[in-house]
């Protein structure tokens, strides 16, 4: 997800240009994830993106964010469960993982980004309630570079 690491101009952008420079803001470490594998078969099922304010400006123009104004303040953005495991318990993982990523970085406080659910299904919608599978994995280190915790 690079929308909310933008300040503007996302209608133009294509996908091969947002893998990119994604890429790029990994390598450089200024862009914090986990991903969330299936332990069973060793697929990516899910990821959660967080990170300090700097590094993902576009939150502070949602509308109905307020800013504190501390830099200390950090951000979950983005989800993406895949659709076979929605309701399984894999965004859960996805936020523990990362909360512990966030509790080793020291951050002082964390933000979640509030959105309004438009409909019953929206398939970014999680609740910790559901089945779940038989065992999950998160991958909370940083892709290439040192290999240290993002």
């Amino acid at each position: 997800c690079m929308y909310y690491h933008t300040t503007r101009g996302w209608s133009g952008r294509s996908a091969r240009q947002n893998r990119e420079e994604k890429e790029l803001l990994v390598r450089a470490g200024k862009s914090h994830g986990v991903l969330v594998y299936d332990g069973d078969t060793e697929q990516p099922v899910g990821w959660c993106q967080f990170g300090p304010r700097e590094e993902l400006p576009r939150i502070e123009r949602k509308r109905g964010y307020k800013d504190t104004g501390e830099d200390s303040l950090w951000r979950v953005t983005c989800f993406f469960i895949d659709k076979d495991h929605r309701k399984r318990g894999v965004a859960r993982e996805a936020l523990r993982a990362a909360l512990e990523v966030m509790e080793r970085r020291a951050p002082r406080q964390l933000r979640p980004t509030p959105w309004r659910r438009r409909e019953k299904d929206t398939p970014l919608h999680f609740s910790g309630r559901g089945r779940s599978i038989s065992s999950l994995n998160s991958v909370s280190d940083r892709l290439g570079g040192s290999g240290s915790p993002s």
